[in-house]
């Protein structure tokens, strides 16, 4: 695995003769699984095109005590001690981005807004709504007009479904991918159709302040936004 991307270095910055250091930005995701999967596969992926040219896109795989603490303002948290606590983080030229569900909040939308704004001079904020499950689904093809728009109305509700234990949008994702995301590894592979879930994202409401009760997801938008940033 190439050293700016492999998660044992991930406080190091790649040095270049030629040029300045890259630019790190740095993932925390609510999930301790598929999300970590996926970007570290992203990284990888965009790396190889050297994309983003002038940053380097960190995946932080969380401490088990982290695990245990998903709610967006333990993310918050850990963002301002990567901030502080000598991560490496440069405050001039670094950022963090940190991706949570809304679902968390069960439509109470006075106490999301509040921890948007918290998050506000610390990290950057992608969310889905309802969960990550949806922004997996943007991978495949034509996966809105397929998969998204014929059950907006179930996948908002995320109800559990009869029979199971998965909420609609979990099992939606499962069966349409053929596995497990919150076990099967292969999940990462998605990150291989980026340019796709791009695309297909356009199509939900990517702005986060407006996500409750709407289909959103921003975190391919905000990812772009990085490598956007990072154009030498």
């Amino acid at each position: 695995m190439p050293p700016l991307i492999a998660l044992d270095t991930w406080n190091k910055r790649t040095a270049r003769p030629e040029l300045k250091p890259k630019s790190l930005c740095f993932f925390i995701a609510e999930g301790a699984n598929s999300e970590l999967w996926y970007f570290t596969e992203l990284a990888i992926h965009l790396a190889k095109q050297n994309i983003p040219e002038r940053i380097e896109l960190k995946p932080i795989e969380r401490t088990e005590d982290d695990q245990n603490k998903s709610h967006p303002r333990a993310l918050l948290e850990q963002a301002k001690r990567i901030r502080s606590d000598g991560f490496g983080f440069d405050k001039e030229t670094d950022r963090i981005v940190v991706v949570f569900d809304t679902d968390i909040y069960k439509g109470n939308d006075k106490q999301f807004q509040k921890d948007l704004q918290a998050f506000s001079g610390v990290a950057e904020v992608a969310v889905t709504n309802p969960s990550f499950e949806l922004y997996l689904l943007l991978h495949t093809s034509d996966a809105y007009e397929t998969h998204i728009k014929p059950h907006e109305k179930d996948i908002l509700a995320n109800d559990y479904v009869k029979g199971t234990h998965r909420r609609y949008i979990s099992k939606l994702a499962n069966d349409v991918l053929g596995m497990n995301t919150k076990k099967n590894k292969g999940i990462a592979e998605l990150a291989h159709h980026f340019s796709r879930a791009i695309e297909e994202e356009n199509h939900l409401n990517q702005d986060s302040s407006t996500a409750m009760g709407k289909l959103t997801s921003n975190i391919g938008k905000t990812i772009q936004g990085v490598i956007e940033a990072g154009k030498a």
